[in-house]
């Protein structure tokens, strides 16, 4: 079984954005990346994300899907028009069949229910940043 110190980062330059309006959620997703030694950039919002003028140097997202004014859906269409798309992760709360299937036809790169699996998640980010 893999444990977190086994995982690498399949490059040090990728920055990863971690999007969740639950600020203890943010915390702990974004401990659990900073610990497989990538840069994470956390934002409270979708909003945060979208106004960052660095946000050309991310090279994936992890967002919640249910944050208000803009959710994460909102968000995965606004970075499917950038200049250079970036894989987008979604977790949730509200985990369905629906919006596993919602999330998969909208081209979502993953998707997590909360609590996450910490190690699922680090798997499948090594794997994306690979790519």
């Amino acid at each position: 079984m893999a444990t977190g110190s086994q995982i690498k980062p399949a490059r040090s330059s990728a920055t990863i954005a971690m999007v969740d309006d639950d600020e203890s959620v943010r915390m702990a997703l974004s401990s659990s990346l900073r610990s497989a030694s990538w840069k994470v950039i956390d934002y409270a919002s979708a909003q945060h994300l979208l106004g960052d003028p660095c946000r050309s140097s991310l090279t994936l997202v992890v967002a919640d899907i249910q944050m208000p004014d803009m959710d994460g859906f909102a968000l995965l269409e606004s970075i499917k028009l950038w200049r250079r798309p970036i894989p987008v992760i979604f977790v949730t709360a509200y985990a369905s069949p629906d919006m596993l299937e919602r999330a998969k036809r909208n081209g979502a790169a993953g998707f997590f229910p909360k609590p996450v699996d910490d190690a699922g998640l680090l798997a499948l980010v090594s794997e994306l940043l690979k790519k």
